[in-house]
C-alpha cells in the first residue's frame, strides 16, 4: 500500500518505530510485503496461498507475527502468537448510518470468499489491536473470546510545530479545509452546504476518487454559492502548512475507523469541527463535536472560531508516539 494512504502510512510507521527500537524489548525480525499483480489469478494466489504459507513458515522463527491491517488477516498463521491491527470493520460487516451505506453491500463471489478468509484469520489471532474504542467494542461483539487492546494512532507531534509559510492559494478572510476522498461517508457535500452562502473559502484537499465526483461537487458548490477551492493532493510539508494557517478543519464524516485529520489539525494548533459519529468523535474537545446534520450549528461554530492553539495542542499530545509505543509494548507483553 502507498505510504500516502491511511493504512499504508500506519504500516510504514510501525515498521520504522520497530526498526528504531522505540518499542522497548522488541525488534523487527522480518517484513512480508508483495507487489500487487495486474493478473487477478496471481493476486489471488499470493493472497490466499503463497503469502499465508510464507508467513506460517516465518511464524516458527519469530515470537510474534503482527498483521498491520485487518484486510490481510488471512495471513494469520495457525500456530504461534499473532496480532492483527483492526482499523475498522466496514467491509467485513457492512452497515448503514444516517442513510449512507458503509462498506460494500454487494461483494462479488470471490470477494465473499476473501471476506470469509479475513474473518477466519481474525478469529485465529491471539490479540486484536484496535485503533479506536468504537472498533474495540465491535470487535469484542463480533469476535468474542479474542483479546483486544485499544491503541489509537499516533503522530509525530514535533512535525506539526515547524515554521511554515501561509499557502499562496489561501484567500482573504476565513479559510476552512476539508481533507479526504469523495466517498459518500466523508460527506463533502455537507461541508459545501455548510459553507454555501457564507463568507468563507472551503479548500478541498486530497486526490479525487474520480473526475465525475469532482465535477459533481464543484457543480454543487456553484449552485449553493460556496467558494470551493479544489486543491488536490499535497505533500506532507504542504499539508502541515495548510493545517497551521487554516482557521479550522471541517470533518463531517459519518463513519471513520479513526479519523486522522482532526488529530493532525490539533497538532498544528488548529481547531477541528467534527461530526458526532464514531470513531473520530473520540479525538476532539467536546465543544468541537457537532451534530452531524445541523447546518446552522456548524455555521455558528464557524462564526465563533477563536484561537485555541494551546488547548488543541495539549489534546494532541495524548496521541504522541511515546504513548503509542508504551501501549504497544503492553500489548506485546500481554501475549507472554
Amino acid at each position: 500500500m502507498s505510504p500516502y494512504s491511511g493504512l499504508g502510512s500506519t504500516h510504514s510507521a510501525l515498521l520504522e518505530r520497530l526498526k528504531s527500537g522505540s518499542v522497548e524489548g522488541y525488534q523487527l525480525g522480518s517484513v512480508h510485503e508483495y507487489d500487487l499483480s495486474k493478473n487477478p489469478i496471481k493476486r489471488l494466489w499470493r493472497r490466499w496461498k503463497s503469502a499465508p504459507k510464507k508467513v506460517a513458515q516465518w511464524a516458527e522463527a519469530h515470537d510474534i507475527v503482527h498483521i498491520t491491517d485487518q484486510e490481510q488477516a488471512g495471513l494469520v498463521p495457525q500456530n504461534g502468537k499473532s496480532i492483527v491491527t483492526v482499523h475498522d470493520l466496514f467491509h467485513l460487516f457492512p452497515s448503514q448510518r444516517e442513510g449512507v451505506e458503509i462498506g460494500d453491500h454487494k461483494p462479488s463471489m470471490i470477494r465473499k470468499r476473501d471476506l470469509n478468509k479475513i474473518k477466519q484469520g481474525i478469529a485465529r489471532a491471539d490479540l486484536l489491536v484496535c485503533v479506536s474504542k468504537d472498533t474495540k467494542q465491535e470487535c469484542e461483539m463480533r469476535f468474542p473470546g479474542i483479546a483486544t487492546a485499544w491503541i489509537p494512532h499516533a503522530i509525530e507531534i514535533e512535525q506539526y510545530a515547524v515554521d511554515t509559510v501561509r499557502p499562496s492559494w489561501f484567500k482573504d478572510g476565513i479559510n476552512l479545509i476539508i481533507i479526504g476522498s469523495e466517498e459518500p461517508r466523508k460527506r463533502v457535500e455537507f461541508a459545501i452546504e455548510v459553507c454555501g452562502g457564507i463568507n468563507v473559502t472551503l479548500h478541498k484537499i486530497g486526490a479525487e476518487s474520480s473526475p465525475d465526483s469532482k465535477k459533481k461537487l464543484c457543480n454543487l458548490a456553484d449552485d449553493l454559492n460556496c467558494n470551493l477551492n479544489w486543491v488536490g493532493r499535497l505533500e506532507q510539508d504542504e499539508m502541515i502548512a495548510a493545517l497551521q494557517h487554516a482557521d479550522a478543519l471541517l470533518f463531517p464524516s459519518i463513519a471513520e475507523g479513526f479519523g486522522l485529520p482532526p488529530l493532525e489539525a490539533y497538532a498544528a494548533g488548529t481547531v477541528a469541527l467534527v461530526a458526532d459519529a464514531p470513531a473520530h468523535n473520540e479525538i476532539p474537545l467536546e465543544h468541537h463535536i457537532l451534530p452531524h446534520d445541523d447546518i446552522q450549528m456548524w455555521r455558528t461554530a464557524i462564526s465563533e472560531l477563536s484561537d485555541e492553539s494551546d488547548e488543541v495542542r495539549a489534546k494532541a499530545a495524548d496521541f504522541s508516539v511515546e504513548k503509542w509505543t508504551e501501549r504497544l509494548q503492553e500489548a506485546y507483553n500481554s501475549l507472554f
